[in-house]
């Protein structure tokens, strides 16, 4: 039987939407089976860490283990940092993680930053009117390059 060597997610959008939007499921640190929670989360590549509102810093009983200050849109702030297991869809990576806690204008309860898109592989293909975001963790050895598919057949 083939074991894969990567985990990978395959996720298909709406091509008109404008954010990268997918469930999540988070999960206390330490992990206690009642304290999870799936809610929607924006892959934000300008982001460089990965936050969470304070509403489910709260239902997950997430204590505060530092505090940092990061940049937004619009301000500077220094925020509480937790710890948490996260699982993308599929399973693609459940790892202990610290996520800033603040404020998030986006409608979801959570925003995935480089910290967690830079651990894989992470893709978007256009194409008849959908769009495919593609991640794989650990990422592949070879890399994607669109300049060279443009001269496949």
């Amino acid at each position: 039987m083939l074991v894969p060597k990567h985990l990978t997610l395959s996720f298909y959008i709406a091509k008109n939407r404008k954010r990268i939007i997918t469930p999540v499921t988070l999960y206390s640190v330490p992990f206690i089976s009642s304290l999870s929670l799936t809610i929607e989360a924006l892959w934000d590549t300008g982001a460089s860490m990965s936050a969470i509102t304070p509403e489910i810093q709260k239902h997950l009983r997430a204590v505060p283990i530092d505090r940092k200050e990061i940049a937004g849109i619009h301000n500077t702030e220094e925020v509480d940092i937790v710890s948490l297991s996260l699982e993308l869809p599929n399973n693609v990576i459940k790892k202990t993680i610290r996520v800033a806690v603040c404020n998030i204008s986006s409608q979801v309860g959570m925003i995935l930053g480089m910290d967690i898109i830079s651990l894989g592989d992470f893709a978007l293909s256009n194409g008849n009117a959908q769009t495919l975001i593609s991640f794989a963790v650990p990422p592949f050895h070879e890399k994607i390059d669109f300049t060279k598919k443009q001269y496949e057949p």
